[in-house]
C-alpha cells in the first residue's frame, strides 16, 4: 500500500511540475507602445452623413506589439490562435492616467465602449513571432461612437505610462503566462 501511495504522490508531482512549466514555454523578448491611427494597425468604419455622402473614421489606439519567444518544440499554429486571448492588467496609477485623459478605463474590455483588439501571429516550435493588443483612445472626426481624442499632452502621458502593467496570456481560458511589462 505504501508503494502505490508513493508512486501516486510521484506521478501527481511529476503532473504538478509539467503543469507549471507552460510559463516558460513562451518568453516576451521585447514589448513596443505607440500612439497610432494607422487603419492598417487599428483598421476603420465608414458613416453615412447624408444621402450619397459617408465619412471615414479611424480610431486613435494606444497600441501593444509584443515579441515572443516560442521556447517550445511544438508550434502555435493557426488552430491555436482563436484559443489564445491576451490581457493588458494596468496597474492603478495607469488605471488613473487612463480615467483621466479618456474618461474611462480601457483596460475593462468588458465594458470598453471605445473599442479595442488583438492580433496572433503563427509562432514555430523554437521560433519568435508577434502578438498585438490595441485600446482605441477616440477618434478626431465626431463619431457617435468614440469620443475626441486626448490632447497631444495627455497622448504623451498615457504613452509614457503604458508599460505600468501586467501581460496576462491565456489558452482556452487558462493562463498560461503573464509577463511584468514594467521590466521589459
Amino acid at each position: 500500500m505504501k508503494k502505490y501511495v508513493g508512486f501516486l504522490f510521484f506521478v501527481l508531482l511529476l503532473f504538478m511540475v509539467s503543469a507549471c512549466s507552460n510559463s516558460e514555454d513562451i518568453k516576451l523578448s521585447k514589448t513596443e507602445v505607440m500612439i497610432t491611427n494607422n487603419k492598417d494597425f487599428v483598421g476603420e468604419s465608414t458613416k453615412t452623413i447624408e444621402e450619397g455622402k459617408s465619412q471615414t473614421i479611424v480610431p486613435t489606439a494606444l497600441y501593444y506589439t509584443f515579441t515572443v519567444k516560442n521556447n517550445s518544440n511544438k508550434s502555435i499554429s493557426n488552430a491555436d490562435l482563436n484559443k489564445i486571448k491576451l490581457k493588458v492588467k494596468p496597474n492603478q496609477e495607469l488605471v488613473s492616467v487612463v480615467e483621466d485623459t479618456v474618461g474611462s478605463n480601457i483596460y475593462n474590455v468588458n465594458k470598453n465602449r471605445l473599442g479595442w483588439g488583438q492580433g496572433i501571429e503563427e509562432i514555430p516550435a523554437n521560433g519568435t513571432g508577434k502578438f498585438n493588443i490595441y485600446y482605441n483612445l477616440g477618434a478626431d472626426k465626431q463619431d457617435n461612437k468614440l469620443p475626441s481624442i486626448p490632447t497631444k499632452k495627455e497622448l504623451k502621458r498615457i504613452k509614457e505610462n503604458a508599460l505600468k502593467a501586467t501581460l496576462v496570456v491565456s489558452k482556452d481560458g487558462e493562463e498560461i503566462a503573464h509577463f511584468n511589462l514594467n521590466k521589459n
